[in-house]
Parts: C-alpha cells; structure tokens; sequence
C-alpha cells in the first residue's frame, strides 16, 4: 500500500529555507525519506521514533540531521502521511495535529515509476 505524501504550509516554508540555505546534502535526505514515507512511514533511516505527547496519536519522527527532525503524521485509514515540520528541533513538543483542515495542506506526491 502507497500513502500519499502531504506537506503542510510550515514544512513547505522550512524545505523553502533549507534549499535557500544551499545544504544539498540536508535536501537530498528529505527527499529520500519522503520517498521512504510513501512505502513504510514506521520504518526507515533517521531514528524513526513515535512521539507520544502529541496530540494525534499516530505522530512520528525522523532524524534528518544532529539539529532537525521531520515530524510527521500517519493516517492509515486515509492512506496519507501529513509532514508537518522538516526543521523540528529534537526533543520540542508541540500540540499539533492536521486533523484541522486537509484542504490548507498541499499534496506532494512523488512519482517513483515514471
């Protein structure tokens, strides 16, 4: 099962400032774990690790490098995997959740055959 990747309007405006900042090597990991969320959003490289004092209990994070982590959400019955933040510092907990509005997220799909 494929889930379709969202990146909500804060990791959109994050990834914006990380490709300004010229880190290619930051970028190219964001794109192979966004590739990684689409097959298997529990698993991967990055310390995949599940966050229990959030708000939605399905909220996941990933090591993108020793200063920022990828926070994300995974719902399973919609097959979707919503990206909230890309420049989350480890360790910081926010009440978030995408329950709010889907339609204020942008859909990111990524092509993999084709």
């Amino acid at each position: 099962m494929a889930y379709v990747v969202i990146l909500s309007e804060q990791a959109i405006s994050e990834l914006a400032v990380i490709k300004k900042s010229g880190d290619k090597p930051t970028l190219k990991k964001i794109a192979n774990m966004l590739v990684e969320l689409q097959e298997h959003p529990r698993t991967g490289t990055g310390q995949v690790e599940h966050l229990k004092l959030f708000v939605f209990e399905e909220t996941w994070s990933r090591r993108i490098n020793k200063q920022y982590r990828m926070i994300y959400e995974i719902h399973d019955t919609e097959v979707f995997v919503s990206v909230i933040s890309l420049r989350s510092h480890y360790g910081e907990k926010r009440a978030l959740s995408s329950r709010k509005t889907v339609a204020s997220y942008i859909t990111f799909r990524l092509c993999l055959h084709g």
